[in-house]
């Protein structure tokens, strides 16, 4: 692989990173926002009600108390993500995948709100066995209702702690195949044609869990294609013999070339390898020596 491919790949996968950590930085800012907008004004209303200002009924007064908990501690700990935050992401920098530091960020995020959740049950007076009989109810429900996406993170983990692949690794899995360009959260981009970008697929996660995964590496990638002779000469064998070596001397060492027949006629079979951004230029090195030995054929496809 070029030095040139990886240094783009290197830089389009941090520019990645920057910009989800740039969108999530935005987020939070937003949040903080919210908080102050809504919090400080029912703040200041329960101070004047304290200093006999204004009168508040006792109802609304311990409803608004508990919404003013409530933000307040979710703005303290949306500060403190946005404090820390940039700082816990730098000791991620050893980790190797872009999607790993994105990960551990979430997971501390979460973590944060948690303490935050259980901080709120505690200054509200609830029982804390009530706060884990509650915790743990929410906590079912919510995973029933969402366990689709839950097994879908599961393997999104999986896949970037065990390694199966990684960004830039040519896979093959079922029916699909190509070049890894994204590990998301509930689908793995993958590009089939290096010549065009826009065309790709996106393989749900759980793809990867029901179906055994082929990966090249970024090694030689081996393909194949078809081709259907109309008429079959006598010096078949020879013809072929003489693409194979032309073949090698254009440095496909490792073709192989055979003849095989089925309801539609007799085909010549071309297998080789070659590396993905190479993949169209070897198909049109190959095509033309058959054509140049054979003449016209009938193209079947890939």
């Amino acid at each position: 692989m070029k030095f040139t491919t990886i240094l783009s790949r290197k830089h389009s996968r941090t520019a990645l990173t920057r910009m989800k950590t740039h969108v999530l930085t935005r987020i939070l800012n937003r949040m903080i926002l919210l908080f102050i907008l809504i919090g400080l004004p029912l703040l200041l209303l329960m101070i004047a009600h304290r200093q006999e200002i204004i009168v508040v009924p006792e109802i609304i007064l311990v409803f608004l108390e508990a919404i003013v908990i409530i933000l307040v501690s979710f703005a303290i700990g949306t500060i403190f993500i946005r404090l820390t935050l940039n700082t816990i992401q730098g000791h991620f920098d050893s980790l190797g995948e872009p999607e790993e530091k994105i990960l551990l960020s979430k997971v501390y995020i979460g973590l944060i709100y948690s303490l935050a959740l259980v901080i709120i049950f505690w200054q509200l007076g609830i029982d804390p066995r009530n706060i884990a009989i509650f915790l743990g109810l929410i906590t079912t429900g919510f995973a029933f209702a969402i366990r689709d996406i839950i097994l879908s993170y599961f393997i999104w983990f999986i896949l970037l702690t065990k390694k199966p692949f990684k960004i830039g690794d040519y896979i093959k899995v079922g029916d699909n195949e190509g070049l890894v360009k994204h590990i998301g959260l509930f689908y793995v981009v993958v590009d089939p044609t290096p010549s065009n970008y826009e065309d790709y697929y996106k393989i749900p996660n759980k793809t990867f869990l029901e179906n055994p995964i082929r990966n090249y590496g970024c090694n030689k990638i081996p393909k194949t294609f078809d081709f259907y002779l109309k008429e079959i000469p006598s010096d078949l064998e020879e013809r072929i013999e003489n693409i194979r070596k032309k073949a090698m001397e254009i440095n496909y060492t490792d073709t192989k070339f055979y003849i095989y027949s089925d309801k539609d006629g007799v085909r010549l079979s071309a297998f080789y390898k070659s590396r993905f951004e190479n993949i169209n230029h070897s198909n049109h090195q190959l095509l033309g020596l058959i054509l140049e030995e054979f003449g016209v054929l009938q193209n079947n496809g890939e």
